[in-house]
């Protein structure tokens, strides 16, 4: 099969760019997940970027479905029609001037629900969809008996087709989708005159809503001989990129409960804007919507699940490049390190043999402490922690921390710098690039990719101060888990932290910043020591970043419990690590006890909660 491939098997395209054929062939079902997704119903679907929400969305659309079933237009359970909001202008600055003014929300809508219909139209036009062109005439009355009645009135020259010959249904489509671009752009040149005017200017086009016009154009093509009698979803990308004032409009339209027909399935990141409506309701789950979060399933129980998808991801790409070898074997350890840690796991085996062991099970103290102590001999009088490999499978997913991109955009510089160094086919990537490669997108990550966020100069930019206090979290967290993990505490694989008590508005502020950038997780847990239940936020530092302090990725069983005033300590001040490495260093007892910070009222201790992810 010829795929998009020119050389490397873990190329990252747009999915959008993805032919039918090849998203079909690449896509792992990922729906036993997230069923709700394929269900009628709307739905946030909430991750960051390169959790794969794009390449789902690519997948419902109806070319790869009608392959996926092996069926025509009109058979298919639902339609999927794509609609990307990144690379609009629907936040035109001058769109701004109408802010709290109450033809935003309506010029706002407008201006949305043409877009959608563009989108919408021009999807239709793919000729592909349609295996005769028989049932032309059904779509040129839906023109004539829906479309037009629907806009007539807008003044716009609207062309009959009439009794033109060899009219396509992709012609009708393409006639509708012109229409709707040229109302558009009307629409968003009076935005721009708003510019150069002190005063508002009068709008005199059309005003198109959700419930009176773009109901009424779907409702019409779920009539239609062409299409599915079942219902149509909108595949909204990217919604984070909407404003305040849009993100309520659309949150307007999740409270219709139009889902039995229309759909609405909607992407974002974690900065989304707002969950109130136009009217200043809220819209709740599962009352009006379900909401998933890709990324806690991923990190959270589902630690398997997600590397068996991984791993069937990476197989189906080496496949049609005519590599068919397993994942493990296409991405080895490195075996004489292995070697090395089976031997201190065997010796704790042994230990609980003879009446020693810690743990529960003959296991669980050489799974718990093997790697660990392999590390920490590294660090020894050698100094050689920088030498501890990165490489094998089982790791690299890991330190993808539950988002595939992660994954597969090392794998991509791993293929490319092994073909570099050999002229013939690459059938696997030895341990040592593995390693590098591994080590330099963390450091990038962490140094790199936050500077930019540094540069400011433009209205969305992050305030410097911030990025800043987010660099002196992230590096004070990132060497007081590598301190533990060198400690004798019974505990020392750690990578996340929860707080004790109320965090301060400025430590929330960077902690959310710091999950809107990917660089912690967040998830729950309960309360330490509440004696009334509860459960309280759990962020988790994004693996990605372990080879820079040298820490074991491949399970975090631990957690720190810590005051909000220590959180504060460490992005305001860089030196008051120091006071916590002396509190770890003078507390080794092997309980998880708690240890007192600074002064009483301080403290903070190490719990357990099991892997809290992959």
């Amino acid at each position: 099969m010829k795929t998009g491939f020119i050389s490397n098997p873990f190329q990252i395209t747009t999915p959008e760019d993805l032919p039918a054929e090849e998203t079909v062939a690449l896509f792992v079902d990922v729906f036993t997940d997230f069923q709700k997704i394929i269900d009628p119903g709307h739905v946030f679907l909430l991750g960051p970027r390169g959790v794969g929400k794009s390449m789902m969305f690519r997948y419902l659309q109806p070319d790869c479905q009608c392959i996926v079933k092996n069926c025509k237009l009109n058979e298919l359970p639902f339609i999927g029609i794509y609609i990307p909001l990144k690379n609009t202008n629907f936040s035109l600055a001058e769109l701004k001037r109408l802010e709290n003014r109450h033809a935003s929300d309506i010029l706002n809508e407008h201006i949305m629900v043409t877009h959608f219909c563009v989108k919408i139209f021009n999807s239709l036009t793919q000729s592909n969809l349609y295996q005769t062109n028989e049932d032309v005439t059904d779509i040129m009355k839906y023109y004539t008996d829906v479309f037009l009645p629907e806009i007539g009135w807008t003044g716009i020259e609207l062309e009959d087709f009439g009794t033109k010959e060899n009219i396509t249904i992709s012609d009708v489509f393409a006639k509708m989708a012109n229409i709707m671009e040229r109302i558009y752009k009307d629409t968003m040149s009076y935005a721009k005159k708003l510019a150069f005017s002190n005063e508002l200017i009068p709008y005199y086009g059309p005003l198109f809503d959700y419930i009176d016009f773009l109901i009424p154009i779907l409702t019409g093509l779920l009539n239609t001989s062409s299409f599915t009698k079942g219902t149509i979803y909108l595949l909204i990308d990217d919604a984070q990129c909407l404003t305040d004032t849009q993100a309520r409009v659309l949150n307007s339209w999740v409270g219709t409960r139009t889902s039995g027909r229309i759909s609405l399935k909607i992407s974002t990141q974690y900065n989304y804007k707002t969950f109130y409506t136009t009217t200043g309701a809220v819209i709740d789950t599962p009352h009006d919507y379900y909401e998933i979060d890709i990324t806690t399933i991923f990190t959270g129980i589902s630690k398997s699940k997600y590397r068996n998808r991984v791993k069937d991801i990476v197989e189906k790409r080496l496949s049609l490049k005519g590599i068919n070898i397993s994942a493990e074997e296409f991405f080895p350890e490195d075996y004489e390190q292995e070697k090395k840690i089976e031997k201190i796991a065997q010796e704790y085996r042994e230990r609980y043999d003879r009446g020693e062991g810690k743990g529960y099970n003959r296991t669980d103290d050489a799974i718990r402490y093997a790697r660990p102590d392999f590390i920490k001999s590294l660090a020894g009088s050698k100094k050689s922690s920088s030498t501890y490999s990165y490489a094998g499978f089982n790791q690299l997913v890991h330190l993808s921390s539950g988002i595939v991109r992660h994954f597969l955009h090392p794998a991509y510089l791993m293929y490319a710098k092994t073909k570099s160094q050999s002229n013939s086919e690459v059938t696997f990537i030895p341990a040592s690039v593995q390693s590098e490669i591994i080590r330099d997108e963390a450091n990038s990550f962490l140094f790199k990719d936050l500077d930019k966020y540094e540069q400011e100069g433009h209205e969305n930019a992050f305030p410097k101060e911030d990025i800043v206090k987010l660099s002196n979290l992230i590096q004070g967290l990132g060497s007081l888990f590598r301190h533990i993990l060198l400690s004798e505490r019974s505990e020392r694989r750690v990578f996340s932290i929860a707080l004790n008590d109320k965090a301060s508005d400025d430590v929330s502020k960077i902690l959310n910043l710091g999950v809107q950038l990917g660089y912690f997780h967040q998830s729950t847990i309960g309360k330490k020591e509440s004696k009334s239940g509860g459960r309280t936020k759990l962020y988790i530092m994004n693996r990605r970043l372990a080879p820079i302090w040298n820490l074991d990725p491949t399970g975090f069983a631990g957690y720190l419990f810590l005051p909000n005033s220590t959180l504060e300590g460490l992005i305001n001040d860089s030196r008051y690590l120091n006071k916590i490495r002396n509190i770890v260093d003078e507390n080794t007892d092997s309980e998880f006890t708690q240890m007192s910070f600074f002064d009483d009222s301080d403290e903070y201790e190490l719990g357990t909660l099991g892997e809290e992810g992959v």
